[in-house]
């Protein structure tokens, strides 16, 4: 037996539609130590040189963002602190230039991130890679879907490069 049918007598209303969705995008053998070290050596990418390696596809993503943003002709804006609401900032933008659909804003921000790193070991005298909480540049993409709503997209701009696609679900 179905739950509406068993309590058809208390509930006065269903909901239906999604509200506030989330999908989360992960290399998963670049998201921890021993799948990262891997990746590196069938690349034959000494640790020596992982933080030249990942800063350059930092750049080029981030790069790549912004030449897309600039094609687009939408707003591309560096936040001071990642505890701006960036929601209501888009919102703001959407509504300055008058954007009802499609893509609004590019905002980049530090903020925390777990990620690879390099460091020495004094004991051992070895570089080693270890995953630690550290902070590096996100890339937000918002827009507003005609069918999804409101929405943007969260790319992580250094290593493990995890991206969050969050929809509003409701055409706001």
């Amino acid at each position: 037996m179905k739950l509406m049918e068993l309590y058809k007598e208390k509930v006065m209303g269903a909901i239906r539609g999604l509200d506030r969705i989330r999908f989360r995008g992960t290399l998963r053998w670049l998201a921890n130590e021993s799948g990262m070290r891997a990746f590196l050596s069938s690349r034959h990418i000494l640790l020596k040189d992982f933080k030249q390696w990942v800063e350059g596809l930092t750049s080029s993503i981030r790069d790549s963002c912004h030449r897309r943003a600039e094609q687009l002709g939408i707003a591309i804006q560096y936040l001071k602190s990642g505890a701006i609401d960036k929601e209501k900032l888009a919102q703001r933008i959407a509504v300055e230039r008058g954007v009802t659909t499609g893509p609004i804003c590019l905002f980049s921000v530090v903020e925390q991130c777990i990620s690879p790193t390099v460091k020495g070991n004094r004991s051992t005298k070895k570089l080693e890679l270890k995953m630690v909480g550290r902070k590096c540049i996100w890339l937000y993409h918002y827009f507003n879907h005609p069918e999804f709503g409101f929405g943007h997209v969260r790319l992580q701009s250094w290593a493990p490069f995890n991206i969050f696609i969050c929809l509003n679900g409701r055409r706001t």
